[in-house]
Order: structure tokens, then sequence, then C-alpha cells
């Protein structure tokens, strides 16, 4: 069965990479799941808006990184998982 596409698994993805672009983040091989744009564009602005992520202000194409509001929450929700 295929992975579906969700926060930890953004999330994750920007802890190994620190930084991507939504086209980077939307490859198989950066996220382990095929992700469908406007999906992973909400899940974006959803971590963008609580603080998990950050966009790389005067950066094009539109770069995303993780801050330590999102390392720590993706390590959470690993944990969680194993539990």
């Amino acid at each position: 069965m295929d992975e579906i596409l969700d926060r930890k698994i953004v999330l994750e993805a920007l802890i190994k990479h620190e930084t991507l672009t939504i086209d980077d983040l939307s490859k198989k091989e950066n996220i382990g799941v095929v992700a469908d744009k406007n999906h992973l564009q909400l899940l974006l602005t959803e971590l963008l808006n609580s603080g998990h992520l950050e966009d790389l202000p005067g950066v094009q194409p539109l770069t995303y990184t993780i801050t330590q509001k999102g390392i720590e929450e993706g390590v959470r929700l690993r944990a969680a998982e194993k539990q």
C-alpha cells in the first residue's frame, strides 16, 4: 500500500534536506511518495502558518526551510508513530 502524504513526511524531508523548493518536495526521491501538488501546497501552508516551516525571503523559486519548532514536531511525530 502506498504511503499517504502527511505532515510527518514533509517535516522529515525538510529535516533531512534543510531547504527544498516545492518542485523538489514533490519528487518521490525526496519524500518517498508521489505527491499531489495541491495537497502538498495545503500541507506547506499549514506548516508555514504553524511556524514549523519558513519560506526564504527573496529566493526564487520559492524555497522552504524547517524551523527548530518543525524539527521538534518531526521528532515528536516519529516517536509517536513508534509507540
